[in-house]
């Protein structure tokens, strides 16, 4: 028996490596981070808790997982997808919204999100 890839498996990881590591690949990267930057931006001053990281994926700090809950739907309805993260896979009292950015978001994805981000902040009957 192998535990070996494939040979297309192992194609593939390859094929992903060398772009990651072409000029496209780096273009992308700082594009992600540019969109980051301009998500953390939109962010900065608002209600929203979000601690320091350096990552793509922003959370949102809420507390109850019921206001969560029911955050992620209020923007679910408005077009913005931020699903709610709660106990188990985050302690009790803990719960977060998980917002992830990507390179492919415009700058009017940006827009739309500082948007309904700021109407649904006014609703979160200041949730920490």
């Amino acid at each position: 028996f192998s535990t070996a890839p494939s040979p297309a498996a192992a194609a593939a990881a390859k094929a992903g490596v060398d772009w990651v590591r072409s000029a496209e690949g780096e273009h992308r990267r700082q594009l992600l981070w540019a969109r980051v930057d301009d998500v953390k931006n939109v962010l900065t001053g608002s209600q929203w808790i979000v601690p320091v990281v350096r990552s793509a994926i922003l959370p949102l700090m809420i507390g109850d997982e019921t206001k969560a809950m029911e955050i992620a739907t209020a923007l679910r309805a408005r077009g913005v997808f931020i699903p709610a993260i709660r106990y188990p896979t985050v302690a009790r009292g803990e719960a977060r919204l998980r917002l992830t950015v990507t390179a492919t978001h415009s700058l009017a994805d940006i827009e739309q999100l500082r948007e309904v981000l700021a109407a649904s902040a006014q609703g979160k009957g200041g949730a920490a």
